[in-house]
């Protein structure tokens, strides 16, 4: 067992409040609250000479809503690879990505042979006039509230390669993602019909699906659901499983490039069966190794099977995987509720839209590289099942209900397994490697970097943005890094018990359904008894930043402390002072936020410093004013530190870099000196570089001196920098060319 196992041994101390209080949070949460439900039986048959599925499908959509419908719009997510014209195609070219504009017809794919029917009659189908993966079933007489229809279509799809986004094959290794006919969600806004995106998930009506997919018989399946009446081919995984434990005994996995079997010329039909999911997905490879655990959940006792698939092509890694699954269910089964399926399941294959993708019960992992990438993904991955597949809000519109709160337990997940992470796990180095100085800084740092690198420029945007619409940095740097630490310090501020228990409370009372920002605020603001304006409109809503600053101190006759302190921001969050002693904390006080000057008393006690922020959770735009010394000439200024080339910024340090350069020009020749400046990973208020050097040709000092100042970013504007350059070379005009600096 791990030592994250520990963790869940102790007394699960959640408890349930009075009903009462259920009933009320309930009443206000979801008024007016509706859901449609779509249940599915599908047949699908995969052709892997041809790369081609071929189905049938039968929906039963139930009308939940007050609202009569006379159309229903569907989703056909496969047509998103069949030109240069959809969404999916353009969205990859403005990322620079241009493998699909360059593809081939044969690489590309598409769905047809539709032929819808509602109750067994034809019905109209009018296609989208921009996106050809949208359409609307026009219906021959309205579904009335609480009234049933049954929809059914054959469909044929040409499956792309698996190297443009989530759908496809790699030769025969299929992955097979949004490649149904889907009706897109009618909640209280309306309607929600999408294209499909590479930046920007997706929003699904839940349901149940009863799916049997046939494969040639020595295919290797997993999917959304569980086995429906699979005897065989629980004998043929688990003489999989068998296979593979021994080969990691005898050290006999090793990472290499493995080829395909032929295919058995028998075929075979699994049945996969679920309820409460909202989408169903599987692979299929013939090159599978296989192992499989169980877990008891830390607050039901039930015990679910874990289950993971991988291929040669990181085998190594791969060996300890079922640990990662293991932990990452336990993980979030106590901290947010217990997992209600029966399965977990990782596959290893190509992910063209990142490290990892989502489904249902399963996910699929891409090429990891080291250990440690490889757990976080599959555990982040995992985390899905609950910020998307049992909660499912809608991620095209609000990312950070997902990604962001996801990637918000990730961070938790590595500082409770892994404390003593460092920066150096982002390139897979152990915290000896020196580069930068990653070693001196926690894992958690890495989320606070992607955000400030951006906001440092004010080029971040807003948590609430519409996932099409961020950049490809800041959709990573935003959705998931930003999100990830404003969590952390809204958990900070109001206490990890509070929070924990009021997210429990989220969990209980809106699985299966579709939360919104709203929702979560409302049943965070009442279990822990808050206002939360200043989170949402501050920390989610804009870009405002956080920017406190120490002014002074003035020790008290009764032993006691008052430091001045400046909020310098446009979001008034939660502030804590910290006092310290030769180095070690004293103590910590939480503040409530504010703009303008503020006095905080600290009580009677040995203090030589005072940080804002000492545990580094609030993500204030500038950390390097917020510690005040008692003593001393220099009460607020920090040692230097000298750099060779650079290092990540510390707060702690007055950090100056250097490294030798070399120049030439024809009067001049030869010309050696040191260039000084600040300029590092993140942008600073003030950037300067001196770079004097000695001239052998003249025997003269020469050299170059630049600086500019960068505006606040609490700015409408983006970035204004004002600044200036010197030189001082002899020249000769008459070969302008022959002059050169070099670095080195």
């Amino acid at each position: 067992m791990s030592r994250l196992k520990n963790i869940f041994n102790k007394e699960n101390r959640y408890k349930f409040c009075l009903a009462i209080f259920f009933i009320s949070l309930n009443s206000f949460s979801q008024d007016q609250y509706f859901q449609q439900e779509v249940d599915y039986k599908i047949r699908v048959s995969l052709n892997d000479k041809k790369h081609e599925l071929s189905a049938f499908e039968e929906i039963k959509y139930i009308n939940n809503s007050v609202t009569s419908l006379s159309y229903i719009y569907f989703h056909l997510w496969p047509n998103a690879y069949k030109n240069h014209k959809t969404a999916l195609a353009k969205q990859l070219l403005e990322n620079g990505e241009t493998d699909f504009y360059y593809s081939k017809p044969e690489e590309r794919g598409y769905i047809d042979s539709l032929d819808f029917k509602v109750n067994g009659q034809t019905v109209k189908v009018e296609y989208d006039a921009e996106h050809i993966d949208i359409c609307k079933l026009i219906l021959n007489e309205p579904i009335r509230s609480h009234d049933t229809i049954i929809i059914t279509t054959p469909f044929h799809v040409k499956l792309p390669d698996a190297k443009f986004s989530r759908l496809g094959h790699t030769e025969q290794a299929y992955y097979i993602t949004q490649w149904y006919p889907k009706p897109a969600v009618f909640d209280n806004t309306g309607w929600h019909p999408m294209p499909y995106l590479n930046q920007g998930e997706f929003y699904s009506e839940f349901g149940s699906f009863d799916v049997s997919i046939t494969v040639p018989q020595n295919y290797l399946l997993a999917a959304t659901g569980d086995r429906i009446d699979a005897f065989e081919e629980e004998e043929f995984l688990n003489k999989k499983v068998l296979e593979t434990e021994a080969l990691i005994k005898a050290n006999r996995l090793i990472n290499q490039k493995s080829k395909f079997p032929e295919s058995s010329p028998e075929k075979k039909t699994i049945r996969f069966m679920q309820s409460n999911v909202h989408d169903f997905a599987w692979f299929a490879d013939k090159r599978y190794h296989v192992l499989r655990d169980k877990v008891k959940l830390p607050t039901t006792g039930r015990v679910i099977d874990t289950w993971v698939f991988f291929t040669d092509n990181e085998a190594e890694l791969w060996k300890k995987s079922i640990e990662y699954i293991d932990d990452a269910t336990l993980f979030y089964s106590y901290f947010i509720g217990d997992y209600p399926y029966n399965h977990v399941t990782a596959v290893d294959g190509v992910i063209a839209a990142g490290g990892g993708m989502e489904y249902p019960n399963i996910t699929v992992i891409g090429s990891s590289g080291n250990d440690f990438t490889l757990e976080t993904t599959i555990m982040h991955e995992v985390g899905h099942n609950w910020f998307y597949g049992i909660m499912g809000s809608n991620e095209r519109d609000f990312p950070g209900m997902d990604e962001g709160l996801n990637s918000f337990y990730e961070m938790r997940y590595i500082q409770a397994k892994y404390p003593n992470k460092k920066l150096t796990a982002l390139i897979g180095r152990d915290s000896t490697f020196k580069f930068l100085g990653l070693n001196k800084f926690p894992h958690k740092e890495s989320y606070k970097l992607a955000y400030l690198i951006a906001a440092r420029k004010n080029l971040d945007q807003p948590i609430n943005t519409e996932s099409s619409r961020f950049s490809k940095y800041n959709y990573g740097a935003i959705v998931y890094a930003k999100s990830a630490i404003a969590f952390d310090y809204l958990m900070s501020a109001v206490g990890n018990e509070k929070f924990d228990d009021g997210m429990r409370f989220y969990f209980d009372n809106w699985k299966f359904k579709h939360p919104s920002p709203r929702d979560l605020q409302k049943t965070l603001e009442y279990h822990c008894a808050i206002d939360m304006n200043w989170f949402v409109e501050g920390m989610i809503q804009s870009k405002e930043k956080i920017d406190y600053k120490v002014v002074k101190h003035r020790k008290l006759e009764t032993g006691g402390h008052m430091v001045l302190v400046k909020g310098k921001g446009k979001v008034n969050g939660p502030v804590s002072m910290s006092g310290y002693k030769d180095g070690k904390l004293i103590g910590q006080v939480w503040y409530s936020g504010f703009s303008g000057k503020r006095v905080f008393e600290f009580p009677p006690s040995e203090i030589d410093k005072f940080r804002i922020d000492g545990d580094n959770t609030i993500p204030e735009i500038n950390r390097s004013n917020n510690t005040l010394k008692i003593k001393g000439l220099f009460k607020k200024a920090e040692p230097l530190q000298l750099n060779f080339l650079a290092k990540i910024d510390d707060p702690d340090r007055t950090q100056l870099n250097y490294m030798p350069i070399l120049g030439f020009n024809t009067y001049n020749k030869f010309m050696l000196g040191m260039a000084f400046y600040n300029y590092s990973l993140l942008q600073k208020k003030f950037e300067f570089t001196l770079a004097p050097m000695y001239a052998f040709g003249s025997n003269t000092p020469v050299g170059s001196a630049d600086f500019q100042f960068n505006l606040t970013p609490n700015q409408s504007f983006q970035k204004v920098s004002i600044g200036a350059r010197l030189k001082s070379f002899a020249y000769d005009f008459s070969d302008p060319d022959k002059f050169f600096l070099i670095q080195i």
